[in-house]
């Protein structure tokens, strides 16, 4: 696993300084080093899914957005209808970081 990065931000920004808008009323950044989309070794795409996800299954969650790729640091943010913290797993097979947010029963 990449070192990683998880905090509650006002905005995210990517390399070019411009604010990234990302659905929601609260917002979470997770900024990771030595990670990409691409391989550092052959320049293929390692991710080939969505740049900005909205899920329709679940009210808390409004928006999951790449902010930004460059340079091996990669940020992602994610846009919540409200502030809610997140329970935190790494997985394996394949490596990932699970960001696990609570829902009412």
């Amino acid at each position: 696993m990449p070192p990683y990065r998880v905090a509650v931000a006002t905005s995210l920004s990517g390399a070019s300084g411009q604010s990234v808008p990302i659905d929601g009323n609260a917002l979470f950044g997770i900024r990771f080093q030595n990670a990409s989309t691409v391989s550092p070794s052959t320049g293929a795409k390692t991710y080939s899914g969505a740049a900005s996800l909205k899920p329709t299954t679940t009210p808390l969650i409004k928006e999951v957005r790449l902010v930004e790729d460059f340079e091996r640091v990669m940020t992602w943010g994610v846009g919540l209808a409200r502030l809610q913290c997140p329970t935190l797993l790494t997985l394996g097979s394949p490596v990932r970081l699970v960001l696990d947010f609570p829902t009412p029963p």
